[in-house]
């Protein structure tokens, strides 16, 4: 029987091969617009702000559970020093596919987001964690090992869905449907069902409390609403010692 990560690997692997939308990569002009110092980060529809990454050319930066050919070559693309980590081999292929086809120098790691003890203290200057702790039961095992491995000043960038992504359910009614709330938070997806799909949905406190609790200053949010009125992303800025 898998263990819960063996589990999240295949599941994302899967999904690569099946074509994910998430899992298209950087663009040409993405990249050259990188290149020429105007550096846009996705988040849906939305943008990481640019005073949240401004000055990132010469800095070291992690992207965590950042694999896909997005994040990593953009960062490289504007001049940081970039080091890719996932847990997902498909999603790593597409950085080196990108890193070959585009001459970027990326370092690209297979490895669980829990772990990070192949690095040490200190080492980076920004952390960028796209949407990925649905994965792993305790953030604040992630939250910890990103406060160890970033400098003094450090950035460390993550994004989430919202809780209310787990509390509401679809109810088919022959019209036109509607949500209800049903679920408890913390969610564990297994819970509800023994299909293969494992997935955390976490309270604001164990995230924005984790966060605070683990040693970083939040010093930046916003949201990110997409067309399902349940589907709501959040996104963080946190500092580790500001300076």
């Amino acid at each position: 029987m898998k263990n819960i990560f063996e589990q999240v690997e295949k599941n994302i692997d899967d999904l690569v091969a099946d074509g994910v939308d998430w899992a298209a990569g950087a663009s040409k002009e993405q990249l050259q617009s990188a290149r020429t110092g105007k550096l846009r980060l996705p988040f849906f529809d939305r943008s990481v702000p640019d005073e949240w990454i401004r000055g990132i050319w010469g800095k070291k930066v992690l992207c965590l559970a950042g694999a896909g050919g997005l994040q990593g070559p953009l960062l490289a693309a504007a001049g940081a020093e970039v080091t890719v980590f996932d847990l997902s081999e498909k999603m790593l292929d597409k950085d080196r596919e990108t890193a070959k086809s585009e001459n970027l120098q990326i370092k690209i790691v297979k490895g669980n987001m829990c772990d990070l003890s192949l690095f040490c203290d200190g080492c980076f200057d920004y952390i960028i964690n796209p949407p990925s702790l649905m994965y792993v039961p305790q953030p604040r095992v992630v939250f910890r090992e990103c406060y160890r491995v970033l400098g003094k000043g450090g950035v460390f960038i993550m994004a989430a869905p919202n809780p209310i992504n787990y509390v509401c359910d679809y109810v088919e009614d022959g019209k036109d449907g509607y949500y209800k709330a049903v679920h408890k938070m913390p969610f564990y997806s297994r819970d509800y069902d023994d299909a293969d799909w494992i997935e955390y949905g976490h309270t604001m406190e164990e995230y924005l409390g984790g966060l605070i609790a683990c040693g970083f200053v939040i010093n930046g949010y916003l949201e990110c609403q997409m067309e399902d009125i349940t589907e709501l992303y959040f996104m963080t800025r946190a500092v580790k010692d500001p300076v």
